[in-house]
């Protein structure tokens, strides 16, 4: 019970891995069953499995080794495999560097929803302009790499830059959110004097015309 359970979960990795790397793996598995009892010197090289080897995006250099190999007296390695055994040899390997990028690439991503996190609390204590649109700016090129959606639900007045609350810092003076684009809010609009005693909107107005 306990070899089927790790041959199922095996599958279930494998399952997920990219396209791209499945592919090669079928091809460097057809290419071993065609070679395998032709005499060196009549192996002939195959282009076609290095043009899918360089458009994988993990596990190049494993791939090209073993294709290497494959083409060399160096394929005496793998004389001992059954087709399933050099096919399940392929994938194990690959999966390695595969589950570790994934690892990294989830640690990445946990490092940036911290930083960006943590820059939106000094956002939050500071008063000064300068401080805030900094802050945000710094935000808004932390923003893709957290994994997270954000909604941008207006644009700048000035620049038509794409405007997020969930991003960028507000003005201490207008309240209006700072372009990380031109760096403007509605103090810069002309005419702008501080109107509306009330709360405002959050959001930039889509156009000029909104603000009457």
């Amino acid at each position: 019970m306990q070899l089927q359970s790790e041959f199922v979960k095996e599958i279930y990795l494998l399952d997920k891995l990219p396209f791209e790397e499945q592919r090669v793996i079928h091809a460097l598995v057809v290419f071993w069953k065609c070679t395998r009892f032709l005499h060196l010197n009549q192996v002939r090289p195959s282009p076609r499995i290095l043009e899918l080897i360089y458009k994988c995006s993990i596990g190049i250099d494993f791939f090209r080794q073993v294709y290497h190999d494959l083409c060399s007296d160096r394929r005496i390695k793998y004389v001992g495999f059954s087709e399933t055994e050099f096919k399940q040899f392929l994938e194990i390997e690959y999966n390695q560097p595969f589950v570790e990028h994934q690892a990294q690439a989830r640690a990445n991503q946990e490092q940036a929803r911290a930083d960006f996190d943590a820059l939106g609390e000094e956002m939050a204590k500071t008063t000064d302009r300068k401080e805030r649109f900094e802050l945000g700016l710094r935000r808004e090129v932390l923003a893709p790499f957290t994994g997270r959606i954000f909604v941008y639900k207006n644009h700048c007045w000035c620049c038509q830059g794409r405007i997020s609350s969930a991003i960028h810092a507000q003005c201490p003076r207008c309240t209006f959110y700072i372009c990380s684009s031109c760096g403007n809010c509605l103090c810069g609009f002309p005419g702008y004097s501080g109107y509306h005693g009330k709360a405002v909107s959050p959001f930039l107005p889509d156009y000029p015309d909104d603000l009457s």
